[in-house]
């Protein structure tokens, strides 16, 4: 008569790591913070329509953003590369706008960024224009 040994099979309990996926999925869903600002900002992008006749044309400013964060305001620099807030050219922008409403003007702001800029910038410099009640913004070749 033969005696059979058993050997016990390995097997891999799947528990411990499912725990651990589960908390790891918690700690990033509770530690991550969602800006609502960017995600509406309500900007109106450019149509290709017409103008009807007789429409008075806008008054056109251009905002090149270069590589190293630089704003600049048609031609002229704004404010220092690291400054989110932008106080300088969102105050040049408002005395912009009140001067074109007194001419009867709409404000037409044309983004340049380089290519290569940071899209917070861009995202900065659409938050100052949204302070101030800028809504015609059009993009064009940085």
């Amino acid at each position: 008569m033969k005696r059979r040994i058993r050997i016990a099979e390995d097997h891999v309990d799947l528990t411990p790591m499912i725990d651990i996926v589960f908390l790891l999925l918690i700690y990033f869903m509770v530690t991550t913070t969602i800006v609502k600002e960017e995600a509406d900002l309500g900007v109106k992008l450019p149509s290709s329509m017409a103008a009807p006749p007789g429409t008075p044309l806008p008054e056109q400013h251009y905002i090149d953003i270069l590589i190293d964060g630089t704003v600049m305001l048609n031609g002229m620099p704004t404010d220092n590369p690291g400054d989110n807030a932008l106080p300088n050219l969102t105050r040049t922008l408002m005395q912009l706008k009140l001067s074109s409403d007194r001419a009867g003007l709409k404000t037409l702001v044309i983004l340049q960024p380089d290519p290569e800029a940071y899209q917070q910038n861009v995202v900065n410099v659409i938050n100052a224009l949204k302070a101030v009640g800028i809504s015609s913004i059009s993009f064009g070749e940085g």
